[in-house]
């Protein structure tokens, strides 16, 4: 899988997950990727995800990518930089 389709992939995660219901736990963290890899240029940022429905609580990690700034933009979403 390519670098791109990589990081698509997990943004469509995300966006998944707040589709059935889970909330972002702010603010997210940026930070650096908790195991080295090739492609974590510019930092990972670290989401907590809630589903108080189910009463469940997950982390998502995201590379930077275009689509993720932007969303993090438009929803105003508090980050804090571990860095």
């Amino acid at each position: 899988m390519t670098r791109v389709a990589e990081e698509n992939s997990r943004f469509r995660q995300l966006i998944q997950y707040i589709e059935q219901g889970w909330k972002i736990d702010e603010p997210v963290l940026l930070g650096a990727m908790w195991r080295p890899t090739h492609n974590a240029n510019g930092g990972t940022y670290h989401f907590v995800l809630r589903n108080e429905f189910e009463d469940k609580t997950t982390m998502l990690s995201l590379p930077v990518s275009s689509q993720l700034i932007s969303y993090l933009s438009e929803n105003s979403i508090q980050i804090n930089s571990l860095q």
